[in-house]
């Protein structure tokens, strides 16, 4: 029988699921709350943090983290599952992308917060130290923001420590089912130093960061690779029986370039998200008012479309496709 899991107010018992609410603060409307389910199974085992929504319009990540809970059974589950659902419940409520309504701030781009911080940094303490550290291995979902289309990847934040680094990068590896990104501090590819899986690495949790999903939708498929990718890490902790499907060939990512409009009009996109891109590709067209083409965009350089953002009208400087640029891993 395994010790009770206990995370400040709510605790599970050995072969029990608890679900309620962590609150970390308030406005004048009423409480500032975290979601929080803790399954602890019966048999000892690790204890994996899921936590999705931490930007909360990409619902692909929160209805996978919201499905594992569901289809994960305490009698059966070897060590701890702590989900949290919906990072940012004021997000989520105001379908807001990016930022908090509350402070402006992004929940994943703060780094280091003081302990008399804004609710945002509040809520990144609370998740950072009373949430995921009391894990041992960590996955962080995410998805592409309103706007922006995403090719699905994972990614680990490189400590130093190779024997975490080792099994940080095999995490990544069973998640994806094509691309790696592993990161430095001085590093141009995510997890970055400002964000939650970074941090959660450097104080010793293995931390994944996988994406999948983006641009406001819900796709069936999406899901299911960040299903997938969390349950094959179950299977290769033995938190739950089958198999590990073994990851075979993956790119691993080396930079990240970001093709921008000089100038404004009607875009017109002629590539895809895992398009691979050639040096000099006509990517784009850009037309004036009156359908005149008055920019063919072309790439600079080669790579795999990672990103493209979905607003048909840009003006000089907008953002139009980032391509990785990747070699086998």
């Amino acid at each position: 029988m395994r010790e009770a899991v206990r995370i400040r107010d709510l605790a599970a018992e050995s072969g029990e699921q608890r679900q309620g609410f962590l609150t970390i603060g308030e406005t004048v409307a009423g409480p500032v709350q975290i979601p929080l389910v803790i399954i602890n199974g019966r048999a000892d085992g690790p204890v994996l943090c899921l936590t999705a929504g931490v930007h909360a319009t990409e619902y692909a990540p929160i209805d996978a983290v919201m499905r594992l809970v569901q289809s994960t059974c305490a009698e059966t589950l070897a060590g701890a599952l702590v989900a949290v659902p919906v990072a940012n419940m004021r997000m989520f409520e105001a379908r807001s992308p990016f930022v908090s309504p509350l402070d402006g701030l992004n929940l994943n781009k703060l780094g280091p917060c003081p302990a008399d911080g804004s609710i945002s940094q509040i809520l990144a303490r609370v998740l950072l130290e009373d949430v995921i550290c009391a894990a041992d291995y960590h996955i962080d979902l995410h998805a592409g923001d309103l706007g922006e289309m995403l090719l699905p990847f994972a990614g680990y934040a490189l400590t130093g420590n190779a024997e975490q680094d080792e099994v940080g990068e095999y995490l990544a590896r069973l998640y994806t089912p094509r691309l790696i990104s592993l990161s430095t501090p001085s590093g141009t590819v995510p997890p970055f130093p400002d964000g939650l899986s970074y941090a959660a690495s450097h104080r010793g949790v293995v931390s994944v960061f996988g994406e999948s999903g983006g641009n406001g939708t819900l796709d069936p498929a999406d899901v299911q690779i960040h299903m997938d990718g969390v349950r094959n890490v179950m299977r290769y902790l033995k938190m739950i029986e089958g198999g590990v499907e073994e990851p075979g060939a993956r790119l691993a990512a080396r930079d990240r370039v970001v093709v921008r409009a000089s100038r404004a009009g009607l875009l017109r996109l002629h590539v895809a998200i895992g398009d691979e891109i050639r040096a000099g590709q006509h990517v784009a067209d850009i037309c004036n008012v009156f359908g005149d083409v008055i920019e063919r965009v072309a790439a600079p350089g080669e790579g795999i479309a990672g990103l493209v953002w979905s607003h048909k009208v840009v003006n000089t400087g907008d953002p139009i496709v980032r391509y990785w640029i990747t070699e086998p891993a």
